[in-house]
């Protein structure tokens, strides 16, 4: 497998870093999650830094591994395209978005369940990728070749699923699931803004060496 780049490389390391150690010293687990993770306003547990340092901490092994994969993969091709800085302007977007969906909406519905995991991110990185790549083609769960278009509906619709079934559940994480499509919508506005921003209309002064003729 191939080397990802600097910034790419860096939030897999400390991801994994993150997991193992709370695996491996309780006591760092109950503080990690304490400090770390995206608690509601009124939780008594809510601390401004946490709205982009929640994507560091995952509860479970398996979560962990679906967002390393989609990092690795969708992460480190962004970072080649767009380069270090407007990398992380992407990734800032995505966390902050989905951590303010989060937020307001525990305002409006409460929630017991804090918010946790990359997927905010690497949901924005799997929507990025149907707008740069389009009809570009995948193995999707390495059973059926689909266009990048497909596979986004594809993954919008399972998690439209699992939201569903835990609001029909009666259980508060259907606000986590939110709050990825508010990290999506927050890395495609980011991208509209790239494209769409105004050109500067400053007239630039010739060189020097060049003569003006009227």
């Amino acid at each position: 497998m191939q080397l990802p780049p600097l910034i790419t490389r860096a939030l897999l390391i400390a991801c994994t870093i993150a997991l193992f150690l709370a695996a491996a010293i309780r006591p760092l687990q109950g503080l990690e999650l304490q400090w770390l993770t995206l608690y509601p306003p009124l939780s008594g547990g809510f601390w401004p830094w946490q709205i982009v340092t929640y994507p560091f901490v995952h509860v479970d092994g398996l979560a962990w591994f679906f967002n390393m994969l989609m990092l690795y993969f969708f992460g480190s091709r962004l970072e080649e395209i767009w380069g270090q800085r407007r990398y992380i302007q992407f990734l800032l977007a995505c966390t902050v978005a989905g951590a303010v969906t989060f937020l307001l909406l525990t305002l409006l519905f409460g929630t017991a369940f804090p918010l946790t995991g990359m997927a905010s991110v690497t949901f924005g990185m799997l929507v990025a990728f149907g707008i740069l790549f389009p009809h570009q083609r995948l193995m999707l769960y390495f059973v059926a070749e689909v266009t990048m278009r497909t596979a986004v509906w594809v993954f919008v619709g399972i998690e439209v699923v699992m939201m569903l079934g835990s609001v029909f559940n009666g259980s508060g994480a259907w606000v986590t699931a939110v709050a990825q499509f508010g990290g999506a919508l927050g890395g495609y506005l980011m991208i509209l803004y790239w494209r769409w921003r105004p050109p500067s209309f400053k007239r630039k002064k010739p060189p020097s060496h060049i003569r003006r003729v009227h």
